[in-house]
């Protein structure tokens, strides 16, 4: 019974789906711009690293309905395979 209550006051904190839009649409547009950009320096503060700590922590914040969490696999997904496509993509 108390783990219960414990879970329903851990949903209840999350943040409602519509609020978490803004914010997947802003990663996104960010991680593809990450993603198709040549000039890597211009990233060179907001490292692949710091890109998954954000979707982490949307997902963990926010009550993300499916579709949602598909868009956040996808941008992990293509963050793995930028990474992956050659040497010297990793901003340190």
């Amino acid at each position: 019974m108390e783990k219960s209550k414990v879970l329903q006051v851990r949903r209840a904190a999350l943040k409602p789906a519509r609020v978490a839009d803004a914010q997947l649409d802003h990663l996104e547009h960010m991680i593809r711009s990450l993603a198709l950009t040549g000039n890597q320096k211009a990233f060179a503060c907001l490292d692949r690293a710091y890109w998954k700590r954000r979707l982490a922590t949307l997902g963990d914040e926010s009550d993300l309905v499916s579709t949602q969490r598909a868009r956040v696999l996808r941008l992990l997904d293509l963050l793995a395979q930028d990474h992956a496509a050659g040497p010297g993509k990793a901003a340190a």
